[in-house]
């Protein structure tokens, strides 16, 4: 007949789990692997038939209007922030993200234009065409830009990167 097996004591139980707890590093190679997708993007090689100093004038396609979209097809998020309107734009490797919200004004009901550039750029230009008024910002550190106090009617955007420009297609901004 075998003896009965002592009980282990709480103490090691939970050194036990502890120790299961524990996870394994990953191996050296792909840490810096990982690492190097973080990287900064070397920027793209300039194309043979443009010459140094000139613009690219690239085109932009419209993805998504949400003013011309079912609120159902834009999801649930989508329903609770109605009053602005998304734009989604796509040109050679960049998607543009373009919102229109409403802005409080004195002066009356105003809008506010805000955006970001999704893609390969850090640093750029947003100009805000807009009647006879022309404003421009630098992006910020993550490609975003913003104007405010945006009245009524029709404008256009430009964004500009390093050897590219981009000219939006005109929007209609509400009364």
């Amino acid at each position: 007949m075998t003896p009965d097996p002592v009980p282990p004591d709480d103490e090691a139980l939970v050194q036990g789990l502890r120790g299961s707890r524990q996870l394994e590093d990953a191996p050296e190679h792909l840490i810096q692997r990982a690492l190097a997708l973080w990287r900064t993007a070397t920027p793209a090689p300039q194309r043979a038939s443009s010459a140094p100093g000139l613009l690219r004038r690239l085109s932009a396609t419209l993805r998504l209007d949400s003013a011309t979209t079912s609120p159902l097809a834009l999801g649930l998020r989508a329903q609770a922030s109605s009053s602005t309107r998304q734009l989604l734009f796509f040109s050679e490797g960049r998607d543009i993200d373009v919102r229109i919200s409403p802005f409080s004004s004195p002066g009356g009901r105003q809008w506010r234009i805000t955006g970001q550039v999704l893609g390969p750029d850090a640093s750029g230009v947003a100009e805000l065409r807009h009647g006879d008024v022309v404003r421009s910002v630098p992006w910020s550190e993550l490609a975003e830009f913003s104007f405010a106090e945006v009245g009524a009617g029709r404008c256009t955007l430009v964004l500009r990167g390093g050897d590219w420009e981009i000219e939006l297609p005109p929007i209609d901004v509400p009364v």
